[in-house]
């Protein structure tokens, strides 16, 4: 297994990559594995989302259904990507997986389900069964009380929420953070965590601590996570709390912090586990890919079996490669192992199989994804949607589609994709308007959906009546709104149209800032006209905007001096001070522009 693995990335030796104190290493190795979830890296695109890339202390969180959550023992993360918990991003410049949310939906009664209270969660109140009892009925909804209240009045809401004879118990606990993580209120978690801690509602464990560690990392950078390490009691200074602060390295590519993390888990005697390489498998994979090797290495040195996530990072590696033997290879390598890829892994390499022309290879896969997944799993009916789609082929969309007897939303939002993808706008139409049949009202997500599809084929006429149509029909605008109508503006030809609305709504919603899509498009679009001055200007509004765990897309900015030839000076200095490292595609665009200023120079 192992030699083939490596032939998937390059060999090279480990120890001056992560050199090893002196001391033991006999550290029992534990195989803790992350739940399918993401971190925000976020993006183009691991089909159905990376499964152990969020932070080791919400493991399970999303996978429990809603009787469960509120009975799971740790504080578990829903799951990515990258994506119902956009607007903020699901469209990254360099093309990284995206991880977007879960969709557990949990119920907004506080009444649906009563667990027992966790000890480190339940409140230091002493109120009888009766009077909880009592309350119980026309207590608020903490999460609501907490989402209304003013960021700057979270404490004093909660004090008094406290003192009107409500009890704090876990479930409410776990679905407030559930439920702003959901939304990316990062923040007002933050606020709620140190607000149980300052009151001592909360006996703190190890989970907790590493809870506490990733919302700081998240609002006031890694810095701060490391120095709030120091404050945690060195009982549970462990493994969970530093793959915590990894992980959050990870997700804003800050390869020197997490590389200095990793050698801190080894130099601790900490248990090195599958979840801590697989994170430095994936930091590697976007920005030092010649390393990936260096971890594989140790992986087999430490008696760390790969994870299905850790082959489902070395598919994606190969893929991106265009290796389709690569490929082939780890998934043999998988069998061999005892793995059978799952569902995710299968549509992805459908996909890489699609784009490098293996349109044989990828119609197999899929017959056999069909006949397995079709009976048992409604996601399958999507993902076979979007495969058949991208494979140009309408007959197969619509014999999937008619499968579905009883489609959700989510079922109709695929066809209407999958329709739009093919080109097949009447289709699309028809679909969106038996969605509607099926529900008194939708929310504007599904609307934007019908938009993109009108932006995707550049239907400019329709576009702006749609848009008539979901004002008449009371769907509020938002920034997934914006991004379609920016790009629909984009596709179109009219940049500065898409420019100038851009400007428009980020000066009349203070509040709410447009997507990092948003941004992204209409920056390609300068790029590919080499229109440098305006590519600065949205690249300088995209900084200023400031997206956590986004680092600036330099590759994409420099796109703009390589289709205009001219040369970026200081670009590498830019970078640098922006601590971005640069991957292949940027090194080769600026040997590129040195040879033409070296040619004209000499010319001259």
């Amino acid at each position: 297994m192992w030699p083939s693995l490596r032939r998937a990335a390059r060999s090279k030796n480990v120890g001056h990559v992560f050199p090893i104190c002196s001391g033991s290493m006999d550290s029992k190795l534990t195989g803790r594995g992350l739940s399918d979830s993401g971190c925000q890296v976020l993006s183009q695109l691991l089909p159905l989302g990376y499964p152990e890339s969020l932070f080791p202390i919400f493991r399970r969180f999303c996978a429990e259904s809603t009787d469960r959550l509120t009975n799971s023992k740790f504080c578990d993360e829903l799951r990515g990507h990258e994506a119902a918990d956009q607007p903020d991003d699901n469209f990254d410049c360099n093309d990284e997986p995206s991880h977007g949310n879960g969709t557990i939906e949990a119920s907004k009664k506080p009444n649906a389900t009563k667990p027992s209270i966790s000890g480190s969660w339940s409140s230091n109140m002493d109120h009888s069964a009766a009077l909880k009892s009592r309350h119980r009925s026309r207590r608020p909804f903490l999460f609501q009380a907490v989402l209304d209240a003013p960021s700057h009045s979270i404490g004093s809401m909660l004090d008094r929420w406290l003192g009107d004879s409500n009890q704090l118990e876990r479930n409410e606990v776990l679905l407030v953070l559930f439920h702003l993580k959901k939304q990316r209120l990062y923040w007002k978690a933050l606020q709620f965590v140190e607000w149980m801690e300052g009151r001592n509602l909360l006996n703190f464990e190890e989970r907790d601590y590493a809870c506490h560690l990733d919302l700081i990392a998240r609002n006031s950078g890694i810095e701060n996570a490391q120095k709030y390490i120091a404050r945690v009691p060195k009982p549970f200074r462990n493994d969970i709390l530093y793959e915590t602060l990894l992980v959050n390295c990870v997700c804003v590519s800050d390869i020197q912090k997490a590389e200095k993390v990793f050698r801190e888990i080894r130099n601790l005697s900490l248990p090195l586990t599958v979840s801590a390489c697989n994170q430095m498998i994936l930091l590697y994979k976007r920005v030092a890919r010649n390393k990936v090797a260096d971890i594989l290495m140790l992986m087999e040195k430490e008696n760390i079996k790969p994870s299905p996530f850790t082959y489902k990072l070395l598919i994606d590696l190969k893929g991106r490669a265009n290796d389709m033997s690569g490929i082939e290879l780890i998934l043999n390598d998988m069998k061999a192992s005892g793995v059978e890829p799952d569902f995710a892994t299968r549509t992805m390499v459908v996909e890489f199989y699609i784009s490098g022309g293996l349109t044989e290879k990828a119609e197999a896969v899929i017959s056999e994804m069909e006949m397995e997944y079709i009976k048992d799993k409604r996601h399958a009916i999507r993902s076979l949607l979007h495969l058949n789609a991208a494979l140009s082929k309408p007959g197969e969309v619509a014999r999937i589609w008619k499968l579905c007897t009883d489609p959700n939303l989510e079922d109709f939002m695929a066809a209407i994709e999958a329709w739009g993808k093919l080109g097949c706008i009447k289709q699309a139409e028809e679909t969106f308007e038996a969605m509607l049949e099926t529900t008194k009202k939708v929310s504007s997500r599904y609307y934007n959906a019908m938009l993109s599809v009108y932006a995707e084929n550049k239907l400019m006429a329709k576009g702006k009546e749609f848009v008539e149509r979901m004002s008449s029909d009371g769907c509020p605008d938002g920034p997934l709104t914006w991004e379609a109508l920016i790009k629909l503006y984009v596709n179109s030809g009219e940049v500065e149209k898409a420019d100038s609305f851009l400007l428009s709504v980020t000066e009349q919603n203070p509040d709410r800032r447009p997507t990092y899509g948003s941004y992204i498009y209409l920056l390609r679009a300068y790029a590919e006209k080499g229109d440098i001055h305006n590519a600065e200007k949205i690249f300088d509004g995209l900084k200023m905007v400031g997206y956590p765990g986004r680092k600036p897309p330099y590759a994409v900015l420099l796109e703009a001096y390589a289709n205009a030839k001219v040369r970026p000076y200081g670009f590498r200095e830019r970078m640098r001070a922006d601590g971005v490292h640069p991957v292949k595609k940027v090194i080769d665009h600026l040997k590129f522009l040195d040879k033409l200023y070296l040619k004209g120079a000499l010319q001259n």
